[in-house]
């Protein structure tokens, strides 16, 4: 069973609306009409958002899931090679997507509770990844 499947599973009242798209009950509060939005990307990124006001690191204990469990196991493009070139608004998406990664990871150092190693490889990747792009645009 993938993570989305996991996640979806343990949702209530979910329901499809577009490619890839789903609304359901938010577990991280008394949720009686979906305010919880999960999408699927492309690349195998899994999106959650609550439209109520609820923060991803209580959703995620909710789900009893950990962040590594949103993102692919495998990236795009091996260590050592050049990162694909994007236009700028995948550019600011991608930038926008590894800042999220670093910003709930500093959520949870700030709240005294360390990372646990699936999470600071993440950290260590969402990094490199800011690393390379911004060595990219200067070239």
């Amino acid at each position: 069973m993938s993570n989305l499947d996991t996640i979806l599973n343990q949702l209530d009242k979910v329901k499809a609306y577009g490619n890839n798209k789903w609304l359901a009950c938010c577990p991280a509060h008394n949720d009686k009409h979906p305010s919880l939005k999960v999408t699927m990307t492309d690349d195998g990124k899994i999106l959650i958002k609550c439209w109520a006001g609820c923060d991803i690191s209580a959703v995620l204990k909710a789900l009893s899931i950990e962040m590594a469990d949103l993102f692919p196991d495998k990236i795009s493009y091996t260590k050592g090679s050049k990162p694909p070139k994007f236009n700028r608004i995948e550019l600011f998406d991608r930038l926008v997507y590894e800042a999220l990664i670093l910003y709930v990871a500093i959520q949870q150092l700030q709240q005294g509770k360390p990372l646990n190693d699936v999470d600071a490889l993440r950290v260590e990747q969402a990094m490199s990844f800011i690393d390379e792009l911004k060595a990219e645009v200067k070239s």
